[in-house]
C-alpha cells in the first residue's frame, strides 16, 4: 500500500461532503453501480441496480475514496450525457487532436458572443455603430448573414489578444449550419464536446530600485501608527528623507534616490489592506468590530463554485524587499537574485480563500504550467505538505464549478480549455484590465507579504542561495527549489491559519472546515480519471507483449485486436495506438480504442503506485553497477525502488513541487538513455508491495540527478516564447515610479 511516513501530526482533518446528482452514476469496488437517493449533512442513501437502498455516511464515502474504492461518473444517466455517449462513447474533448478542439472551441466562443448580442438586443453599442436594421437579434438567415460577419470579427480579435498578436480564423459557417451548432450546443448543456467534429510577451522589468522601494515602504508604514498621521504628512516626510540623503550621495558620487508620485505613495499605503491600516491606527478591537458590522458574516457560498486562477513573473527583489530580507543579502546575492526567473501559478478558493494550487516555474507561461497548476486543483496534496515540512496537511483539494482566469496564452491554449472542458466546468474571462473583476486572487500577494514578514525575519536566506557551481566568478545563485518549499510551508502553516477580513475575521482553514461539512463540494479525481485527463499522451507500437513505455510492457485483449486487425491487410505498416500514462503510477497505461480509453495493465508484476520517477533513480542506480547492454531483473529494480523509497530521494518530485506537466519529449529522452533493454520479470508475474515513502529531514538536499539534465535540456530544447500578460497591476510587474500600478487593489 502506498504510505507515507512524516513526522506526526495533532491536527485532525476535516470530513468533507461530497456531493452527488441525481443522473450520476456511482461505482464501488468496480463492480456495484448505484444512484443516489437522498443526500444530507449526515450522509448519502444510495439506490442499486435491483432498487435496493443502502445508507453511507459521509465518513464512509470519505474513507473509500481515500482507498480508492469509490468512483464517480457525473451525469451518466442524463439525456444529454446518454446522447454524447451514442456518438463520442466515453470520449472527453481533450481526447481529440489539437486541431479539432481548437476549431470546436473556437465555434464555442461563436457562439457564446451570439448569445451576449442576442440578450443585449438591437442596442448593442457594435450594432447601432453596424447600423444593424432588424427588428431584433435572432437566428434568422436574414439577421446571421448581418451578424456572423461581425461575431468572428470579435472573436478573431479576442483569441489573436491572447496568442500574441496571432491571428486565428475560421471559414464562418452558413446560416443554417450555424443554427445547427448552436442548438446542438445548447441542447448539451453548452458543452463544446457536442461542436467537435467526428470527420476524418513579457512585461518590461522592473524600473524600481529595491534600494528606492524600501525607503518609500519605510515611510509608507509610518502611516500605520496609532498617531494617525495624514497620508499628506507621511509623503512630506519622504521628500524631505529623499532630499537630505540625496545631498549626501550627490557629494559621494552614489546612486541618487528616486521619488514616487504623490499617487503611487498612496496606492502603497491603500494596498495594505483597510482592515491592517484600521487596526494598527484606531486598535484590534475598534477594527474588528467595526467590520462585523460591514461585512455582517460570510456569504453562503460552497468551495469549489468558484476558482480563480493567475500566474505572475515574480520579482524576486521586489518580493524579497517586502519580506525585509533584501538588506540581509550581499552585493553578490543581490545579483543572483535580481538574475533569476521564477514564475508562480495561483489557484484559490473564492468562497474560503484558500489555495488550491501553487505551481512554481523556471520557464515562462505555457499550457504545461497551466495544466500542472490545474491537476493540482483537482488532487490530494497531503503529499506536498508532508515534503515542506507543514504543520497542518494541504486537504484543500475538489473538482471546481467554475475557473475564472485572465485571456493570457497558458491559459486560452487548446490543451487548457480542453482539460477545463473535460472536467465538465465552466472557464470564464472577466474583462481585461480590471483587477476587481477578480479582486480574491488579485488581493492575495500583497496580503500574504504583511503576514510572512515575521516568518522571515532572522533568515539570511543562506539555504535560499547557493554558490554556482559553473560560474567562473563564483558568483552566487537561486536555489529556487528551496524558495519554493519555503514559501508554500508559509501559504499552509500561516496564511490558512491567519484570519482573513474578506472572511469576516475568520481563518480561511476554518472557513474550508465549515463550509465543506454544510456544503456537497465535489470530490478529487480518482486516479484513473487523472490519467485520461493529466496523463502525457504517447505513440506507440503494438507487438506481440503489447505497447511498451519506459521498459515496461502493457497488454490487452483488445490491443491484440488491433493487431490482428492491421496484419490483415497486406503491405499494411506496424500498427500503432495512442497511450496515456501517468508519472504517478508505472502500474498501467490507459489506450485508445475507437471511442474509450480502455486500462492496460503491465504484463510484470509493477506494483501500484510506483512512480516515474522511482522507476528511472533505480534504473540510473542499476546501470551505473552493470553493463548497458545486460537486461536487468524485475527483482532488482523493485529492490532499489524500495531502497530509493525509503530514502525519500523522489519525495519533492512526486509532490509535484516546481515540476511541469510532462510532455513526450521527455518520455523519449528518458527512453532513450535508460531503457535501451527490457526488463526480465523474474517474480512470475507476482506484484508486492512497495514499503512506506520516506520524507527526509529536507527533500530537496536528496533526488534524482537523472532527472536534473532532463528538465534542464528543456531550456536548451525549446524555442524562445513569446508571451502575452494581460494588462494588470500585479505586485511583480513593472514598477515606475510614476506609476500607481504597483500592487493589486486589496478587495
Amino acid at each position: 500500500m502506498n504510505q507515507l511516513v512524516s513526522p506526526t501530526s495533532g491536527f485532525r482533518r476535516s470530513i468533507p461532503i461530497y456531493y452527488y446528482g441525481q443522473n450520476d452514476r456511482i461505482t464501488i469496488d468496480d463492480r456495484r453501480h448505484m444512484t443516489v437517493v437522498t443526500q444530507n449533512t449526515d450522509g448519502t442513501v444510495l439506490e442499486d441496480a435491483n432498487g435496493r437502498h443502502e445508507r453511507f455516511t459521509r465518513e464512509q464515502i470519505y474513507l473509500m475514496t481515500v482507498e480508492r474504492r469509490i468512483k464517480v461518473d457525473r451525469d451518466y444517466h442524463s439525456r444529454e450525457k446518454s446522447v454524447f455517449a451514442l456518438k463520442y462513447g466515453n470520449l472527453k474533448i481533450s481526447d481529440f487532436a489539437d486541431h479539432k478542439v481548437q476549431k470546436a472551441l473556437w465555434d464555442e466562443s461563436l457562439i457564446q458572443e451570439y448569445i451576449r448580442f442576442e440578450e443585449i438586443g438591437k442596442k448593442h453599442p457594435v450594432l447601432q455603430v453596424k447600423g444593424f436594421k432588424q427588428r431584433k437579434v435572432s437566428l434568422g438567415t436574414k439577421c446571421l448573414k448581418f451578424l456572423l460577419p461581425v461575431l468572428k470579427s470579435i472573436v478573431v480579435e479576442r483569441w489573436s489578444e491572447a496568442n500574441s498578436g496571432k491571428e486565428l480564423s475560421y471559414k464562418l459557417p452558413s446560416p443554417r449550419h450555424f443554427r445547427r451548432l448552436h442548438d446542438v450546443y445548447i441542447e448539451s448543456n453548452c458543452d463544446p464536446l457536442a461542436l467537435v467534429s467526428l470527420k476524418t510577451g513579457p512585461k518590461s522589468r522592473t524600473l524600481c530600485h529595491p534600494d528606492d522601494l524600501k525607503l518609500w515602504l519605510e515611510y509608507a508604514h509610518s502611516y500605520a501608527d496609532r498617531k494617525r498621521p495624514s497620508m499628506r504628512e507621511c509623503y512630506l516626510a519622504l521628500e524631505a528623507r529623499i532630499e537630505e540623503l540625496n545631498e549626501d550621495r550627490s557629494r559621494t558620487g552614489q546612486r541618487l534616490h528616486h521619488r514616487p508620485s504623490r499617487k503611487c505613495f498612496e496606492k502603497l499605503i491603500k494596498e495594505m489592506g483597510a482592515y491592517y491600516l484600521m487596526a494598527k491606527r484606531h486598535g484590534e478591537e475598534y477594527a474588528r468590530r467595526k467590520y462585523a458590522i460591514v461585512h455582517g458574516g460570510l456569504m453562503i457560498e460552497r468551495p469549489g463554485q468558484i476558482v480563480e486562477m493567475d500566474e505572475w513573473k515574480v520579482n524576486l527583489a521586489v518580493l524579497l524587499t517586502h519580506l525585509r530580507v533584501w538588506n540581509q543579502l550581499s552585493e553578490k546575492e543581490r545579483e543572483a537574485v535580481s538574475r533569476a526567473r521564477l514564475w508562480l501559478t495561483v489557484a484559490i478558493d473564492r468562497a474560503t480563500k484558500c489555495i488550491l494550487a501553487m505551481h512554481f516555474s523556471r520557464h515562462a507561461p505555457s499550457s504545461r504550467s497551466s495544466l500542472a497548476a490545474l491537476e493540482m486543483v483537482v488532487t490530494d496534496k497531503t503529499l506536498i505538505s508532508s515534503v515542506v515540512g507543514a504543520g497542518d496537511p494541504w486537504e484543500y483539494g475538489l473538482k471546481p464549478e467554475t475557473i475564472s482566469t485572465d485571456v493570457g496564452a497558458a491559459f486560452t491554449s487548446t490543451e487548457f480549455r480542453a482539460a477545463v472542458a473535460a472536467l465538465r466546468c465552466t472557464q470564464v474571462f472577466p474583462p481585461s484590465g480590471k483587477p476587481a473583476a477578480r479582486g480574491t486572487i488579485e488581493s492575495f500577494f500583497r496580503t500574504c507579504e504583511l503576514r510572512f514578514m515575521h516568518y522571515f525575519e532572522g533568515r539570511t536566506f543562506a539555504n535560499i542561495l547557493e554558490r554556482g557551481k559553473v560560474d567562473p566568478h563564483g558568483y552566487a545563485a537561486m536555489n529556487l527549489d528551496e524558495f519554493n518549499r519555503v514559501f508554500v510551508r508559509a501559504i499552509i502553516d500561516i496564511y490558512h491559519n491567519t484570519p482573513h477580513w474578506g472572511l469576516g475575521y475568520e481563518t480561511p482553514a476554518n472557513a474550508w472546515r465549515r463550509l465543506s461539512r454544510d456544503c456537497a463540494i465535489m470530490q478529487p479525481l480518482n486516479p484513473d480519471e487523472r490519467c485520461r485527463i493529466f496523463g502525457t499522451e504517447l505513440e506507440r507500437t503494438i507487438t506481440d507483449k503489447g505497447v511498451a513505455s519506459t521498459g515496461i510492457h502493457y497488454d490487452h485483449t483488445n490491443l491484440q485486436r488491433l493487431r490482428f486487425e492491421q496484419q490483415a491487410i497486406p503491405g499494411a505498416p506496424a500498427p500503432k495506438v495512442k497511450i496515456r500514462v501517468s508519472r504517478l503510477d508505472l502500474s498501467s497505461v490507459f489506450f485508445k480504442y475507437g471511442n474509450e480509453w480502455v486500462e492496460a495493465k503491465a504484463v510484470i508484476g509493477i506494483p501500484t503506485g510506483t512512480t516515474l520517477f522511482e522507476w528511472v533513480a533505480a534504473r540510473k542506480d542499476w546501470l551505473g553497477k552493470n553493463n548497458a547492454n545486460t537486461n536487468a531483473k524485475l527483482s532488482t529494480l523493485l529492490a532499489a525502488v524500495r531502497d530509493v523509497r525509503a530514502a525519500g530521494s523522489t519525495a519533492a518530485l512526486s509532490a509535484g513541487l516546481g515540476v511541469d506537466k510532462l510532455v513526450a519529449a521527455n518520455y523519449d529522452q528518458i527512453e532513450r538513455e535508460y531503457f535501451k533493454t527490457a526488463i526480465v520479470d523474474d517474480l512470475d508475474g507476482q506484484v508486492h508491495e512497495l514499503v512506506a515513502l520516506a520524507i527526509p529531514h529536507n527533500p530537496l538536499e536528496v533526488g534524482v540527478e537523472a532527472f536534473d539534465h532532463i528538465f534542464a535540456s528543456e531550456n536548451v530544447m525549446s524555442e524562445p516564447e513569446t508571451v502575452h500578460m494581460p494588462e494588470d497591476s500585479s505586485a511583480f510587474v513593472a514598477i515606475n515610479p510614476d506609476d500607481d500600478g504597483i500592487f493589486f487593489e486589496d478587495l
